[in-house]
């Protein structure tokens, strides 16, 4: 049986995330196991496991069917999480599903991953058999608050 279990969060909102959950849960439904983290979680998790013995054997970011890793390029990442993340990448390359959500356009990855070199072989496994969902526009979670505070700001 599958599970799949959504951090906790204020206000649900239409954002690129919510889409990548819809795709879970869709998944969940049939039948595939599910995992959800953060970048930055995610990246905590290889940096212990990397040290251990074990590896990461037994986690749910390795066995899971689908993992999605959300908020891809919030935090700048160093080289050694970069290269524990390309690893992460090619492990689950053509054997297991990837979701990635980001604010960031493949074009300004070279400077949240350490280089051009490490972006081309990230790209060539994430897009290979993929389909690339670009979501424009202002963030949701902040319609009808930019202008107003502007204009409040200009009155002040």
């Amino acid at each position: 049986m599958a599970h799949f279990s959504r951090p906790k969060m204020a206000h649900f909102e239409k954002t690129v995330d919510n889409l990548a959950v819809s795709l879970a849960v869709k998944a969940c439904q049939a039948g595939m196991s599910i995992y959800f983290t953060t970048m930055e979680d995610l990246i905590g998790k290889l940096k212990k496991d990397h040290g251990a013995e074990r590896k990461g054997r037994g986690r749910g970011y390795n066995k899971s069917a689908l993992v999605i890793v959300d908020e891809v390029g919030y935090t700048p990442i160093d080289r050694e999480e970069c290269n524990l993340f390309f690893r992460f990448i090619a492990n689950r390359y053509e054997k297991a599903s990837t979701i990635i959500t980001s604010n960031k356009a493949f074009s300004d990855w070279t400077e949240l991953f350490q280089g051009p070199v490490i972006v081309t072989a990230f790209l060539d496994r994430l897009l290979h058999h993929s389909v690339v969902v670009n979501i424009r526009g202002n963030s949701y979670r902040l319609r009808g608050k930019v202008g107003k505070e502007g204009a409040e700001m200009s009155q002040a």
